[in-house]
């Protein structure tokens, strides 16, 4: 391999300076590819529209002149013959080029032009003409971008690199892409923006063919495992499914179908259901674990907190009269004992929170895992639950992902969707105020606690002074107003014990009002809460506004959802308050935020790409699907696409 100093060009100094990039090299600075391009496409002045950029190659027609301004800036003015007229050229900073700059020079002028003036203001001054009308932008400050592409091409010409191909002729022949070697040329020297596109088309395709290569290789291995067919028994599923006070909805009859669909494969299953909130997800995996149970099957159920645990123990308790349901989170009891009846098999349905993956826990027949609001655990978590049998699985999510991002991201997984409300829900009203309109919104807020509804005061922060309220601040200028109410506070860094005596409290308290953090976003299921206020909305996303929306509305009273915001947010806020569609939210997050920020920070490592966006290339994320799945199924490339990128 040839190392950078060894390169024709290239002294001590200009070697640490790309050593600070990482670059060591010729191999290094060759994958190192431009960050954007500047274009010197040329214009005609006579189509320019007036304070465009514009690009003009043009003769010098006189001498600079110098010309000083206040403090240290300086700029250089003179007259360039661009198409038999005479444009005015000033450039600031650039009076270095003054010696340069001769009579009859030919040379190559970008910026801003002022067609009535017929000036130019540069952004830059090219004496050489270009081979190309891309530059490319390499951001290796201090290094010299035309540097950086002398020593590329010098690398190039002399042949120092070897490039290899790196996927299969067939994907190349069939998708009509550019070769390794061709990739290289294109996109340090391009010579129009086709070849751009090209390029960066070829790269684009590679980051989501193995992105879908790793995603269908997980699903393969599922489908290569085997496990029993879940022998259920349809008439005793039947008669639980009557005992529902209310009619299921047809999402929740088809995510059921498709559940019990999953049973009768001959490989554990994955699937994703995504429901809005207030959908109704948790009985159709309760019908689930009626049908597992009546297979013989144990099931399992985790839920990011205590909180959440405790009240789907408290839910299913009350649901299955004839199963035995067990809750095991930190803080249960006689641990060894539950333990030991999970093992036994005596426990037919245990809930829990991370407390279940621990070693010690063993199931006698798990044959059925549900995982709550499954984005709140990392990928291992979520398997080692599964892996404790030979298991089928449900994740759950109340945070709605466009569906386009929800095929690309869990490509490993099948997908349901519940966006039908149950019957008899009332829409949430929903309604932005400026900062200034705070005391109608808790003029109305007293009113709802007269008629012993329940109110929740949302802050962005515990203790923050820079991001708007925060809930230590809110709950004591809440005390002082609702002197005469039940005011209780809520946040992260409460104990768990703490946090369920909160809770507890404010479920028992009619006309009360819980201040708190978004630590309330998920599993809080308060029926007599009809308001919700939040304050300071600009520091939260749309999606995440919905959820917090979500936890009133839970009962057939008219429930209301304010959200406090300063004027700049008013566009966001109005879709937001004229929308209850948590989908067609999470569409416009998407587009607003990009994936990264839409997932948040603990998903956007999954797609943290650095060519590919899976909003704008869905298509290709697709396409790419069915190359990773013929790969994977023929083994000898398969082998050398492993080996290529360095997969083993």
């Amino acid at each position: 391999m040839t190392r950078i100093i060894d390169i024709k060009g290239v002294g001590k100094a200009l070697e640490l300076q790309f050593h600070a990039h990482g670059i060591y090299s010729a191999y290094d600075l060759l994958m190192k590819f431009p960050a954007k391009y500047q274009s010197f496409e040329e214009d005609s002045l006579l189509l320019a529209v007036d304070k465009t950029e514009v690009t003009v190659t043009g003769l010098v027609i006189d001498l600079p002149k110098l010309v000083n301004h206040r403090g240290n800036l300086k700029s250089i003015h003179f007259h360039l013959l661009v198409d038999n007229e005479k444009i005015k050229v000033v450039a600031f900073r650039r009076e270095y080029l003054k010696e340069a700059l001769t009579e009859n020079l030919s040379i190559t002028v970008k910026g801003r032009f002022e067609k009535k003036k017929k000036l130019i203001t540069a952004s830059a001054v090219l004496l050489k003409p270009l081979t190309s009308s891309f530059k490319p932008i390499y951001n290796l400050d201090p290094i010299y971008d035309s540097v950086v592409s002398k020593i590329i091409k010098t690398i190039l010409d002399q042949g120092l690199v070897d490039i290899y191909e790196t996927l299969p002729n067939k994907l190349i022949q069939d998708e009509g892409l550019i070769s390794r070697q061709s990739l290289v040329q294109k996109i340090h020297f391009p010579n129009s923006d086709e070849d751009i596109q090209q390029a960066y088309y070829r790269l684009k395709y590679e980051e989501a063919l193995l992105f879908q290569y790793k995603m269908m290789s997980q699903r393969l291995l599922l489908e290569n495992d085997s496990k029993p067919i879940k022998q259920y028994q349809l008439d005793k599923v039947k008669a639980f499914i009557e005992t529902i006070p209310y009619a299921l909805t047809q999402d929740q009859k088809d995510a059921v179908n498709d559940i019990f669909r999953d049973f009768k494969k001959p490989y554990p299953t994955k699937r994703l259901i995504q429901g809005d909130v207030g959908s109704g997800k948790t009985i159709v995996v309760a019908i689930g674990i009626m049908g597992a149970k009546t297979a013989g099957y144990q099931s399992a159920l985790m839920a990011p907190t205590e909180i959440l645990a405790e009240q789907h123990y408290q839910y299913f308790k009350s649901m299955f009269k004839d199963l035995n349901v067990a809750l095991l989170t930190g803080s249960t009891k006689n641990k060894a004992l539950l333990k030991a009846q999970i093992l036994r098999g005596d426990i037919d349905l245990v809930i829990g929170t991370h407390a279940l993956v621990t070693d010690d826990v063993l199931f006698h027949d798990l044959g059925f895992v549900i995982i709550d609001e499954q984005h709140r655990f990392g990928v291992e978590t979520r398997e080692s639950l599964k892996n404790k049998g030979i298991a089928d699985a449900v994740y759950l999510t109340a945070t709605p992902i466009p569906r386009t991002l929800a095929i690309v991201l869990f490509g490993d997984m099948d997908v349901s969707i519940i966006k039908e409300k149950p019957q008899g829900r009332k829409e949430i009203q929903t309604r932005y105020f400026q900062k200034s309109q705070e005391h109608a919104v808790f003029e109305h807020v007293k009113k709802e606690l007269d008629l012993g509804h329940q109110a929740f005061f949302i802050a962005p922060s515990i203790d923050s002074l820079e991001r708007g309220e925060n809930v230590i601040g809110l709950y004591e200028r809440v005390q002082a107003t609702f002197a005469n109410y039940d005011v209780f506070m809520l946040h992260g860094k409460l104990s768990t014990q703490e946090k369920n005596d909160v809770i507890q409290k404010f479920y028992e308290s009619k006309g009360a009002i819980l201040v708190s953090t978004t630590v309330v976003e998920v599993g809080i299921d308060m029926p007599l809460a009809t308001m919700m206020v939040i304050f300071d909305g600009e520091y939260f996303g749309l999606s995440q506004l919905h959820q917090l929306r979500g936890r009133v509305g839970r009962n057939d009273l008219q429930s209301h959802c304010y959200v406090i915001s300063d004027e700049s947010d008013i566009e966001r806020l109005s879709f937001f308050s004229k929308t209850n569609d948590g989908f067609l939210l999470s569409e416009y997050d998407l587009s607003k935020r990009g994936p990264g920020e839409f997932l948040g920070v603990r998903q956007s490592g999954l797609i943290r790409f650095e060519y590919a966006d899976i909003g704008t290339d869905f298509d290709l994320f697709l396409k790419v699907k069915e190359a990773a799945l013929w790969i994977l199924k023929n083994e000898r490339i398969n082998q050398t696409f492993r080996k290529v990128y360095k997969l083993d």
